[in-house]
C-alpha cells in the first residue's frame, strides 16, 4: 500500500479543521463563549444522550455548558488521533477525547476523567468550517 497524496484543498481544509478543534476545547476550558461560537454553526444539533441530556439546538446546548461554570471549576481536555472524512465542504469526524475535570460541589472538589468521543459532522460555511451536528459518546468514566 502507498500513502496517499493530498491536494493543497484538502491540507488546507485539514488543518483547519484541526485549528477548530483547538479553538473548541481551549474555548470550552475557558468558558470563552465568543469563541466557543466559531466553531459551532448557530443551527448545529448536539446529541448528549450518553450523558442523561436530550439532543438539542446550539443555543440550548451552549447555555447547559454555561450553567457548569460554576460547578465545572478546572478542565483539562486533551484530543487524540482526528479521524477525519472530507467530502467536498463536508466532513465526518471522530475525535477521542479525554477530560479531566474538577467539580465542585457543596464546597467540595472532585477531579473526574472521561473518556468520550467527538461524532461530529462538519460544514464548510461562508465564516469557514463548523461543526453542524455532534454526537457526544461516552467511552469511560472514573473518578478520584
Amino acid at each position: 500500500m502507498t500513502d496517499r497524496r493530498y491536494s493543497l484543498e484538502e491540507i488546507q481544509d485539514r488543518f483547519a479543521i484541526e485549528d477548530l478543534y483547538d479553538r473548541q476545547l481551549a474555548a470550552a476550558e475557558a468558558f470563552d463563549f465568543e469563541l466557543y461560537d466559531t466553531t459551532f454553526a448557530a443551527d448545529a444539533r448536539v446529541d448528549l444522550s450518553d450523558f442523561g441530556l436530550p439532543a438539542c439546538g446550539y443555543p440550548e446546548y451552549r447555555a447547559w455548558l454555561a450553567s457548569l461554570q460554576g460547578t465545572m471549576v478546572e478542565a483539562q481536555r486533551i484530543t487524540g488521533g482526528l479521524r477525519l472524512e472530507l467530502e467536498g465542504d463536508r466532513a465526518r469526524t471522530h475525535v477521542p477525547v479525554a477530560c479531566h475535570v474538577v467539580m465542585l460541589k457543596d464546597g467540595e472538589r472532585t477531579l473526574t476523567h472521561t473518556g468520550i468521543f467527538y461524532n461530529d459532522r462538519l460544514e464548510r460555511r461562508s465564516e469557514g468550517w463548523r461543526i453542524v451536528e455532534r454526537v457526544e459518546a461516552l467511552a469511560w468514566s472514573a473518578r478520584d
